[in-house]
């Protein structure tokens, strides 16, 4: 009876003839060459299984982490909101808490007495702040990139581009360093009057400015470069929230415009001097706490 081998599919004219011809250097070089095929068949279907489950992995790892950064993220999202929320409410207490004390410590008229008068005009700017024009120039020197400057070169860059007229003289002047008290002419009478903590000119200077522009670019402009250094360095909503106070005008910038218009008692003796007809009295015993309070340099 015939058969066919299951190897090389020869057919064989008796079945007993199988196993002798299943030996023969023919159908043995059929079987390797057949073996062989199929363990590369194997290999590579090992090999297959192997990629398929180091992709499927990585993509289960990504997956968490990007979970894990949303969340993160909207975590962050909220913290902020709520530090926008917290800061608001401490500023509006805190301006109720300052015209309290204003009132309290402010009994004279908002004109400046006339014995400081003439002392003051010898170093302040002759053109008055004009508060109607400060939407305008905030437009041109406030934005994204000059918030980024530090404390100190942001606060210059207003005073002088706003706060000083064309020839560098002060259009603010500082008359009481510890009160934080503040003189400049009015744009409409022309006269010297009195802003304690530059009240007004601060409401002015934030009403003027484009908030919403500049939170808007500065947060994109942070969050791009935070992401384009491959999400390492500082915090970028962090820094937004460092860098964005800057546009309440608050403490640091009244404290820096103190320091930078304050009249020096070297002005008040000068004033004595050469207002004798004013009845003005220099005391050189006042002279002397002078000298020792501020050095022969500030006299």
């Amino acid at each position: 009876m015939s058969c066919i081998c299951n190897i090389c599919e020869l057919k064989i004219s008796h079945e007993k003839n199988i196993t002798k011809h299943q030996t023969t250097e023919k159908c043995q070089t059929i079987k390797r060459i057949l073996d062989k095929k199929e363990k590369i068949h194997i290999d590579k279907n090992k090999k297959l299984e192997h990629d398929n489950n180091f992709l499927n992995n990585k993509n289960i790892e990504n997956a968490t982490l990007i979970n894990e950064l949303t969340k993160q993220l909207e975590s962050t999202k909220q913290e902020l909101i709520t530090k926008d929320i917290q800061l608001k409410l401490i500023q509006e207490k805190y301006e109720d808490l300052r015209k309290i004390v204003e009132k309290a410590a402010t009994k004279s008229s908002n004109t400046v007495k006339n014995y400081t008068h003439n002392n003051y005009l010898n170093y302040i700017s002759t053109e008055p702040l004009k508060f109607n024009e400060f939407k305008t120039q905030l437009k041109q020197i406030v934005n994204c990139e000059t918030i980024m400057y530090n404390d100190e070169d942001f606060h210059d860059h207003i005073v002088d581009n706003i706060l000083k007229d064309k020839n560098g003289k002060d259009k603010v002047l500082c008359t009481d360093i510890n009160r934080k008290n503040f003189t400049y002419k009015d744009e409409t009478s022309g006269e010297l009057i009195s802003d304690p903590e530059l009240e007004k000119l601060r409401e002015q200077l934030k009403k003027g400015t484009d908030i919403r522009k500049i939170r808007r670019e500065l947060l994109e402009k942070l969050v791009n470069e935070y992401e384009e250094n491959g999400s390492i360095g500082p915090d970028p909503y962090k820094q937004f929230s460092d860098i964005i106070q800057k546009l309440n005008f608050g403490s640091p910038f009244i404290d820096h415009m103190a320091k930078k218009t304050y009249i020096r008692s070297k002005n008040r003796k000068d004033a004595i001097c050469n207002n004798i007809d004013n009845e003005l009295e220099y005391d050189e015993e006042e002279y002397q706490k002078l000298l020792a309070e501020f050095g022969e340099e500030c006299i």
